[in-house]
């Protein structure tokens, strides 16, 4: 009986484990997968500026590969992510050890004004920080004199990666170190203990024990800014607008797609790039996935 019980039960379970999940799968199907499938479709029509629509499986690609703006804007990215991912890293894992070493009867509310800046993101977090980039009218102007250039103002294409960066990390590090001082006050006190009994110092604690176990979670901090880092649009197209003539209007490769298919109605090439940009951010997260063992169990995958 006991028996027919528990095998009465697996249906309940998994019937209650697919109603969490369906939501997110309709989601995920229309706002996710279909467009995917879109692009790639949308990828191999080709759209002449005389003449028909064709089907091609390669012209798209050559074309968008060939563009004089994509070096300069992938190098863009590139120095972005490369001042970005770093500091955000330093900032979070640093922040989150601290919390984690100096706990206290405010952990909670520490923790809330840590999290506070990354409550305003996308545009309204652009324009807050076109007004703090402002030398005029920011409250930090003062500091920002020694950076001001001829015209006035700091903003401008060169200055965009060190902008970008310190907005990211302003703006996302909050969440991360939220998520990162739970993993970290989750992790087993008899080990933390033991590794204190045996003479290990603060920074040995956390460089042989509280990181390792910490490294699914700077995987998936690795993958999920890259992908959000490749596809930067929104700050560089807000505040290009608000220093006019200063930023590129296709700074990024996001905003050279939106310069196909919203100003040259070139859906076929704003398609094919977005399908390459797909691909790079797949392969570097999968290259992160292999690296880091995310998938693994106690070492074995």
């Amino acid at each position: 009986m006991p028996h027919q019980k528990t095998v009465a039960r697996r249906p309940r379970r998994r019937a209650t484990g697919w109603s969490f999940v369906a939501l997110y799968a309709v989601l995920l199907v229309v706002f996710g997968i279909i467009p995917v499938v879109y692009a790639v479709v949308t990828a191999f029509f080709v759209t002449p500026v005389i003449g028909p629509t064709y089907f091609s499986l390669i012209d798209n690609f050559v074309a968008v590969l060939s563009d004089y703006r994509l070096p300069v804007a992938s190098l863009n990215v590139g120095m972005y992510l490369l001042l970005w991912l770093p500091l955000l890293l330093i900032v979070v894992f640093v922040i989150a050890l601290v919390l984690d070493a100096k706990r206290t009867r405010f952990g909670a509310l520490t923790r809330f004004v840590t999290y506070v800046p990354g409550a305003i993101t996308g545009s309204a977090a652009a324009l807050l920080w076109l007004f703090m980039f402002s030398p005029a009218v920011s409250p930090i102007g003062p500091l920002l004199a020694p950076f001001v250039g001829d015209n006035g103002i700091i903003i401008s294409d060169a200055s965009l990666p060190v902008i970008l960066a310190v907005m990211g990390v302003a703006i996302g590090a909050g969440g991360w170190i939220v998520m990162l001082y739970g993993a970290l006050t989750a992790l087993p006190a008899e080990l933390i203990e033991a590794a204190r009994i045996d003479g290990a110092n603060i920074w040995q604690q956390v460089w042989h024990i509280k990181l390792p176990m910490l490294r699914s979670y700077i995987a998936f901090i690795l993958i999920v800014s890259l992908a959000a880092g490749f596809q930067v649009f929104v700050e560089p197209q807000v505040l290009g607008a608000g220093a006019r003539g200063q930023v590129s209007s296709t700074w990024s490769v996001n905003q050279i797609v939106y310069s196909y298919a919203a100003g040259e109605s070139n859906y076929g090439r704003a398609s094919a790039l977005s399908v390459i940009l797909l691909i790079i951010t797949v392969t570097a997260a999968v290259i992160i996935i292999r690296k880091t063992k995310f998938y693994s169990i106690d070492g074995r995958s």
